[in-house]
C-alpha cells in the first residue's frame, strides 16, 4: 500500500515473499475524494484496519483491509479541524497508540493535533479533542508504551511533551523543549 498524494490515489500491490517483488493488486488503485491527498498512514494493532491522513483535506479516513486479497474498503472519514476553522491547514503524520485506542493527526497550520478515541469493536473513530501544539506540527512520536506524545514545530524549533490523557481523550501539556530550527522527524525508541 502506498499513499499517492499528487494523484490523489491510494496504490495497493502484492509482495511476494520469495523474490520481493510487489505487482499491482487488483484494482491497483483506491479513488479517493476530490483533493484528499492520503499521504501517511498507519495499522490498527489488532484489527484489519488501516488509517490514512489526507494532506490535503485536513481529514482522517479509515479502511478495511481484505487480508485475503489486500484491498481496502473506506468505511469513515473525519475532519482533523473545528467545525468552524476556515484558515490554510495541511496533515502530516499519523500515529495510533499501541493498544490501538486512540488515534493522532498534526494540523499544520491550525497548529493543533486531532485526537481520536478508536472503538474497540469497530475501529470506527470518535474525534475527542483538538489540542493545540508549536507552530507547524510536521513530525510526532508516541513512546511504545502510548502513555506520551512529542510533536515538533517546524516553524517555532520547539518539541512539546504531552501526556495521553486516556479519561479525557486528550494531551496533557508536560514540558516544551527547544530543538533548534526546522525540526523534521521525532523518533522515541527504547535504550537496552
Amino acid at each position: 500500500i502506498a499513499g499517492g498524494n499528487g494523484p490523489n490515489l491510494i496504490f495497493q500491490f502484492r509482495f511476494d515473499e520469495a523474490s520481493g517483488h510487489i505487482t499491482p493488486n487488483n484494482p491497483p488503485t483506491v479513488a479517493q475524494e476530490p483533493e484528499a491527498g492520503p499521504r501517511h498512514y498507519c495499522f490498527h494493532p489488532t484489527k484489519d484496519i488501516l488509517y490514512f491522513s489526507n494532506e490535503q483535506a485536513s481529514s482522517v479516513t479509515a479502511y478495511n483491509l481484505d487480508s485475503g486479497n489486500g484491498t481496502l474498503s473506506a468505511f469513515q472519514t473525519l475532519s482533523t479541524l473545528p467545525d468552524d476553522y476556515e484558515g490554510r491547514n495541511s496533515c502530516a503524520q499519523i500515529h495510533m497508540s499501541s493498544t490501538g485506542d486512540f488515534l493522532f493527526a498534526p494540523n499544520r497550520g491550525h497548529n493543533s493535533m486531532a485526537c481520536f478515541a478508536v472503538d474497540s469493536l469497530t475501529g470506527r473513530l470518535e474525534r475527542t479533542a483538538i489540542v493545540p501544539t508549536e507552530a507547524v506540527p510536521r513530525a510526532f512520536s508516541l513512546d511504545p508504551s502510548g502513555t506520551f506524545l512529542y510533536a515538533a514545530g517546524l516553524e517555532s524549533g520547539r518539541l512539546a511533551a504531552y501526556r495521553i490523557n486516556r479519561a479525557e481523550g486528550n494531551l496533557d501539556h508536560i514540558e516544551t523543549y527547544d530543538v533548534g530550527a526546522g525540526p523534521m522527524w521525532v523518533l522515541i525508541t527504547p535504550l537496552g
